[in-house]
């Protein structure tokens, strides 16, 4: 995506505190009975609740028709809803988009004496939003809970894949309206059983996987 003015980043991108806005988790209907939500996403939640800030370094993959990107993304956290994201490899290294949980966002590139071409721009700017659509917002662990604890579905827990030797547990998602889920039939959200936080999330259209998204060096504050 090309922002204005020649600062160009291209973010692919889903999952914020406060009021977030579209991710890439969903898990049960908000009327269904608490019983029905997996030990795994509860966990989830319980860790969430107690962590202030966070870092990630994010490998985000997203296809939408012909079009794929792929990237890696410096992903800083702090509640309720501030994002700092810097782009480390794929298109336009070293932009940086900063959110404050508003309708808009910032966007430049270098920093110091290099700090050039500062733009604002709408947080779903369609030069700022991955091929399907995903913002700098929807990356967040917090946006990634608030998605998977309003999006309407059925929800099931099995074991995950081992992902750098360790067996996660995953938490696999049919939305009922696959439309409003931006298209995908399809999710699975693979959590650590150590820190209760997610590590992978997938989306697919049918058989086809379309988003992939690797959280690595995790590091958080209480």
């Amino acid at each position: 995506m090309t922002l204005l003015a020649g600062v160009c980043v291209t973010l692919s991108a889903v999952a914020s505190g406060g009021t977030p806005a579209r991710a890439q988790a969903s898990v049960t209907s908000p009327s269904a009975p608490r019983s029905s939500v997996p030990a795994a996403w509860s966990a989830f939640a319980g860790a969430w609740a107690g962590i202030v800030a966070y870092s990630a370094t994010v490998t985000a993959f997203e296809r939408a028709d012909a079009r794929a990107e792929t990237l890696v993304v410096d992903y800083r956290f702090r509640k309720p809803s501030n994002v700092t994201a810097r782009i480390v490899s794929g298109p336009n290294p070293g932009a940086v988009l900063v959110w404050d949980g508003g309708p808009t966002m910032s966007a430049h590139l270098g920093s110091g004496m290099m700090y050039v071409l500062a733009k604002r721009l709408s947080l779903h700017d369609p030069s700022a939003i991955s091929p399907r659509g995903s913002s700098i917002d929807q990356l967040s662990f917090a946006y990634v809970l608030n998605h998977g604890q309003s999006t309407p579905g059925t929800v099931a827990q099995r074991p995950g894949e081992v992902i750098d030797g360790v067996a996660t547990q995953a938490v696999e998602i049919v939305p009922l309206v696959p439309a409003d889920d931006g298209g995908l039939t399809r999710e699975v959200v693979e959590l650590s059983p150590t820190t209760h936080l997610p590590v992978r999330i997938l989306g697919y259209e049918g058989s086809t996987l379309v988003r992939k998204i690797d959280f690595a060096n995790i590091n958080f504050e209480r």
